[in-house]
């Protein structure tokens, strides 16, 4: 299982950015030849930012589609539950249980610097995710 972060710049036109979201996803399918892709649905909040994200997902999922990509979808509930059992953990919980099945990542869950905590936050989601991912396809296949 390949898990990654890539920050994208919020800078720009959406045309500039749709285009960084479009050869950053193809960079990484060059670079890992996935055959599956977990995306977390993102809360639902009316902003402009929220707006374009839906856009990016969208694009995202398309060009999986293209490239006979399985797209899987989970609400941040399902992931959730499917990894602590409860819909009500925290995101600490997450981590807190992703880092038990992955040790090495223990020594993240408590960093000092706030852009470090954000990234290491989302490489737990990322992480999570494909945690999700594994534990619903197991079920799936017993």
């Amino acid at each position: 299982m390949v898990s990654m972060v890539k920050i994208l710049s919020a800078n720009g036109s959406s045309k500039k950015r749709l285009e960084e979201v479009r050869k950053v996803f193809s960079t990484l399918i060059g670079n890992y030849a996935p055959d599956v892709l977990a995306i977390e649905e993102p809360l639902s909040f009316w902003t402009k930012q929220s707006r374009f994200l839906d856009v990016v997902i969208n694009e995202i999922k398309c060009l999986a589609k293209k490239q006979r990509i399985k797209v899987y979808n989970f609400s941040p509930l399902a992931v959730r539950k499917t990894i602590c059992g409860n819909d009500r953990a925290t995101k600490k919980n997450v981590a807190e249980l992703v880092s038990s099945i992955y040790p090495e990542l223990k020594n993240r869950l408590n960093q000092d610097r706030r852009s470090k905590e954000l990234y290491w936050g989302h490489m737990f989601d990322a992480v999570g995710l494909g945690v999700c991912y594994l534990k619903i396809r197991q079920k799936q296949n017993a």
